[in-house]
Parts: structure tokens; sequence; C-alpha cells
């Protein structure tokens, strides 16, 4: 959850073969952006075991460091690991940017965050893109895989900015 959250720290995709399924799919939309609210505000609330309900039990992650973490119980520990680094609790934005379905109950979504997290008095949290492959059992979402990437400047995007 560290990715979604640090989007959850906390998955790169051809991002342009989602839009038009996104865009075809409004209702579906709002689901997605609800369930991305429901994460996170659990774990707004301090709710870190409740932000894990979310997770299928053999959920895994690649984090940030590019590390893969794999089982709830791992993910669990790993982020409470990571918490205890942390100066505050980290403040974070986010934007659903697309999604499609791959069959009714599989779902990869991605969504923009920026993440305020300190560590040592140390900036390390920013933008990033994050991803996450969605499962529906019994009516419920739940997280199978996640992912983030933290967006780096290229230096061909900053020679166009002069």
């Amino acid at each position: 959850m560290k990715n979604v959250l640090f989007s959850a720290i906390c998955f790169s995709i051809a991002f342009c073969s989602f839009a038009p399924v996104a865009s075809a799919q409004s209702g579906d939309e709002a689901t997605f952006k609800a369930y991305l609210k429901e994460v996170y505000d659990t774990y707004e609330k301090g709710d870190t075991k409740g932000m894990f309900s979310y997770y299928a039990d053999n959920a895994a992650e690649i984090g940030p460091d590019g590390r893969l973490t794999s089982g709830k119980k791992a993910l669990e520990e790993s982020w409470a690991a990571f918490e205890k680094m942390m100066d505050a609790k980290p403040k974070f934005t986010y934007n659903l940017t697309s999604y499609r379905f791959i069959t009714p109950d599989v779902a990869i979504v991605t969504w923009d965050s920026d993440a305020d997290i300190k560590m040592g008095g140390q900036q390390i949290g920013g933008k990033t893109v994050a991803m996450a492959v969605l499962h529906k059992k019994d009516g419920r979402w739940l997280i199978e895989f996640d992912s983030l990437t933290p967006v780096m400047e290229m230096p061909a995007e900053a020679a166009k900015g002069n």
C-alpha cells in the first residue's frame, strides 16, 4: 500500500491505451475514483490495518526503491518499518488518470500522486505515477498488485523549459 499511498512512494505502463476505455465508461470512472478515495481516507484516519483490508492476501507491490514485496503480511511489515522512519504522517494528493478492464472482475487503474513525505528532515516524497491491478472478489475490489514510479524530469524536458 506504500505505493498506493505514496503514489502511497506506491506502479510504467503505456497510458495512451487506457484513455479510450476510460472516456467511454464514466460510471466506472466514478467507481475507481471513489475506491482510491476510500483507500486514502482509511490511511489518513490512521487505520493502517483497515487500509490493508483493500489488499488480496497474496498481493505484491514494487516500491519506488524498486523492491518487490509479496504477500499481505510482508507488505504490512514493510509499511510498519517505513512508518517508523518518517518524521510525521505524510500528506497526499492524487488523481485517477486511467482505468482499463481486462475482464469484468480484473481492472488496471493508474493515478498521479504527490506525496509530502519527510525522513530525517529531508523531503523524499514527490510526484509519482501509480498503477494497481484490482480483482473483484465477492463484489469488492482488492489490490492484487501495485507499483509506484517516481516522476523524474528528463534532460530533454528541462531544455524545453528554458
